[in-house]
């Protein structure tokens, strides 16, 4: 088994640029294919799915090639502190991982029950997924130091495949690891490569990582959180399950349920401003900033969620896709809009947010 999983690292690694356009292809595909046929939704959802965890492995085995070719390459704050969170603990790996799986299969899970269990099946394997994101999210943060939960915990593609070339045999590592620390640093005769711009190059890559945030470690990216807004972190964690206990036990027409959600968030962001400005507390790092910045935008979701969708976003959604549909430049997205309208209609996990 192990000589099989290594001929197919090899040929993930000879193939890398064909191998990307397979799945943009794939992925591309399952935008159009919504509303086409019976169970094109499923379909859809299928192939995206696989798409994304076939494209996780083969992160697995691209980025290091990458990085061992382009070692000077800045890596962002969020690759930065998912790497080293990821190398540090064989626990939080594999915690991240199986949140990771889980959110890309969870429409399709969701699908998959209302069609061989109905809406019971349906209800019982959303509260199983929200279960299981609830202790995953709250294993990061115990394994993490209470730091806040990241929107995704693995890191994100920050390399071009079509660049990975395939290791030459016997060719020297670009890199050395400190016996003291542990972190790998890059070797002098890579930055001062005449073919990537010799001495000026050395300096530029220095000033780079001089006096910002790229010389810090990947563990002060994210502070510790302190007593009180642990507790705001907690209830952004345990909002989508209060979320759907509340709907099984009021129904989706309650404003009850949907009043409760948004309130806990809202409660939770607040922590994050300053009273004084309403603008971020300037104690935040700029990673934690980014990833307030994304949850105030999840409170878009709101807008698709009922009972305040039926009572007020369809009809004006509905309104801007029929005079859409009329005007040849935004007509091809308004198709698009009216497709997967159905889906966040019908389908809890598209309007979850997280």
């Amino acid at each position: 088994m192990s000589e099989l999983v290594a001929k197919y690292e090899s040929f993930v690694l000879h193939n890398a640029p064909q191998i990307s356009g397979l799945e943009g292809g794939l992925r591309s595909l399952t935008y159009i294919l919504p509303g086409r046929f019976k169970d094109a939704d499923m379909a859809s959802e299928a192939i995206f799915a696989t798409v994304n965890l076939v494209s996780l492995y083969h992160d697995t085995i691209l980025a290091p090639a990458a990085l061992g070719q382009q070692p000077e390459s800045t890596a962002s704050k969020f690759n930065r502190y998912t790497r080293f969170m990821l190398r540090g603990s064989t626990t939080y790996k594999r915690v991240s991982y199986t949140l990771t799986i889980v959110q890309m299969f969870e429409v399709l899970m969701e699908m998959g029950a209302t069609k061989f269990g109905g809406q019971k099946g349906k209800r019982r394997t959303i509260m199983g997924i929200e279960v299981i994101k609830v202790l995953c999210r709250l294993a990061l943060l115990k394994l993490s130091r209470n730091r806040i939960t990241m929107h995704a915990t693995v890191p994100e593609r920050d390399y071009d495949p079509a660049t990975v070339e395939p290791p030459e045999v016997g060719a020297p590592s670009a890199t050395w690891t400190g016996k003291r620390t542990g972190k790998e640093h890059i070797l002098v005769d890579q930055i001062t490569k005449q073919e990537k711009g010799g001495y000026d190059h050395a300096v530029q890559y220095l000033l780079s990582k001089a006096l910002t945030e790229s010389a810090r470690s990947p563990m002060d990216l994210l502070r510790t959180i302190s007593p009180t807004r642990i507790w705001a972190e907690y209830m952004f964690i345990l909002r989508p399950l209060v979320y759907v206990l509340a709907l099984r036990k009021l129904g989706p027409a309650s404003y009850k349920p949907y009043l409760i959600s948004l309130t806990m968030e809202l409660l939770s962001l607040a922590t994050s401003l300053d009273p004084s400005t309403l603008g971020f507390r300037p104690n935040l790092t700029l990673l934690e900033r980014d990833e307030f910045k994304r949850r105030f935008w999840l409170l878009l979701y709101y807008l698709l969620r009922n009972p305040f969708y039926t009572r007020w976003t369809r009809e004006r959604m509905n309104a801007f896709v029929e005079g859409a549909g009329r005007r040849p430049l935004i007509s091809l997205f308004a198709g698009i809009l009216r497709d997967y309208q159905p889906l966040w209609e019908k389908w809890h996990f598209y309007t979850s947010g997280y």
